[in-house]
Formats: C-alpha cells, structure tokens, sequence
C-alpha cells in the first residue's frame, strides 16, 4: 500500500491547497501539516513553498512528485497483475481526449477490442486536464491527448499531427473566400469548448501569440459538447475552430465549409502518453504499437 503521508502530498498537489486536501482525505488539515513535514524531514528537503499567495513546488518537491505519482501507479499495476494471477480477467483502462475518442478513434474501436478481446476494456472520453488527472491517479494506463501538456512529465510518442481549422455554415459571408485574416473575425460570433479543453487552450494560446484574445469576437459562446457545437455552425448561429478530424465529414458532405485564415495557421499534435512503469512497460508498448500501425 502507498504510504498514507505519500497520499497526502499528492492530495495538497493536485489541490494546491492544505485545507482542501484535508477535505478531501476527510482528516484534518494539522494532520495535512504533519504528514508534509514528515516527508521533509525524512528526506531533508522542502518540498512547498508560497509564492504570490499560491502553492508552489520546490525543485525537491518537483522530483518528489515524480517519485510518487510513479509509485501510485506501480501500486495499481501490481494489483492489477495479482488479480490476473489469481484468476481474474485483465482489465485495460485508458482515456483519449475528446477530439480523438469522439472522432478520430471512433472508427478503430471495433478493431481495438477484437484485437485485446481477452482485457476487459474500458475507455473514458473527457477534455485534457480530466484526463491527465485520470493518468496520474493511476485510474488509466495511457491517454491518447489532443492538448497541450507538459511533455517532462510523461512517456510521451507522437500519433499524428493534426490540423486545427475554422468552420463555418456554408452559405456564410467568408465560407466564399479563398482565405481570410483574422481581422475578418472581428465581430463574429464564436462557438468554443469549455474552459480546461484542449481545444480552447490552443485557440487562446494561437490568438496570443498573434497578440489578439477571445475579445477580439463579437460574442462568445462555451458549449462542451463538439457535435453540438458542430449543429449550433450549422445552422447559422456562429463559427467554430476545431480540429478537423472532428469536422472533415461534414465537411466532405457540403453540410460545413473550412475557412482558411491566412495569417493563422494552427497544427498540434495527437500524443500517446502514459507514466513510466516498467510492470506494464511491454503492455503499453504493445497498446501503442496497434494505434501506430493502423495510421491514427
């Protein structure tokens, strides 16, 4: 079993607060304090520090965290492995993000589970920063990630690259042009995934370093559903970036247009990534290998 005190710092971490923490854990938040100030006294070091009000990890801190969360999920995996052992079936868990699993895995699922058919199987869909906090919990052997992520946290290979686009209901003013700018977007009306998406986060982190922001819209609306935000462009209610895996359907059926901007020109990568766990290395390899070899 993980020890307890081990439990507590990755608790005030994804926290970034003590009381929270000791909500969390349902002990109280002195007993948050000793647990942290154990471990730093074990190791001699300081793993938190304040800065501007905010929690931060030291360098210490840092490296302790990767011990943990490494730790955490040898702990799942060898768990995992006594089942099996005792005769229990294997049990696969991974999540993609909501791009990749709504769209561009879709169509390979059917393969995928006849090709593991002796796991059971199961898959969550949810945005970025769902499932990167899924993968280190230890809830999920690998994500398939659509987001940006910090790279030097994770075993991390890349699938795809992929094109990030703007669509627009065919019959729009812009859907007739070769290109545009993205002054042309001033005013319009724009349809956007949810906050902690990594859609949204690519479009905000693209619009800055153009030095434009969401502001630059006539009017913003939040809807945490692509299919649904793909209905709303559709008919007429505002324009929408996405990646265009999710949208090339439509688009190959006439139902939407890509607007090509031409001085915005956004593509990211879809990523296999996972924790570095030598019990379930070979597993994870041979996982990775199908999405490769299939062209994902």
């Amino acid at each position: 079993m993980l020890d307890l005190r081990v439990e507590t710092f990755l608790c005030v971490w994804k926290n970034r607060s003590y009381s929270r923490a000791s909500e969390e854990l349902y002990i109280t938040q002195p007993a948050v304090t000793q647990h942290i100030q154990y471990l730093e006294r074990h190791y001699n070091s300081k793993f938190f520090d304040y800065s501007n009000r905010k929690l931060k990890l030291t360098k210490a801190g840092q490296l302790f965290y990767k011990y943990a969360i490494s730790a955490k999920v040898a702990e799942k995996a060898i768990t995992d492995k006594l089942h099996e052992i005792n005769g229990k079936s294997k049990k696969l868990s991974f999540a993609a993000t909501l791009t990749i699993g709504e769209f561009t895995l879709a169509p390979l699922l059917a393969d995928f589970i006849k090709t593991f058919s002796g796991y059971d199987v199961t898959m969550y869909v949810d945005n970025t920063e769902t499932v990167l906090e899924m993968l280190e919990k230890g809830e999920i052997t690998f994500a398939l990630v659509e987001g940006l992520f910090n790279k030097g946290d994770y075993e991390t290979r890349l699938l795809k690259t992929a094109s990030f686009i703007l669509i627009a209901p065919v019959h729009h003013r812009l859907a007739t042009k070769e290109s545009i700018s993205l002054e042309d977007l001033k005013g319009e009306t724009i349809i956007l995934r949810e906050k902690g998406s990594g859609s949204r986060e690519i479009l905000e982190r693209g619009l800055f370093d153009k030095n434009y922001t969401l502001e630059h819209f006539g009017n913003i609306i939040e809807i945490g559903n692509v299919n649904v935000i793909k209905n709303m462009v559709k008919n007429g209610i505002g324009l929408s970036f996405m990646y265009k895996d999710a949208a090339i359907r439509e688009i190959r059926e006439g139902l939407l247009r890509e607007v090509v901007i031409s001085d915005f020109v956004l593509e990211r990568e879809f990523n296999f990534i996972h924790l570095r766990n030598d019990i379930v290395q070979d597993e994870v390899d041979m996982f990775f290998s199908f999405f490769h070899d299939v062209g994902l």
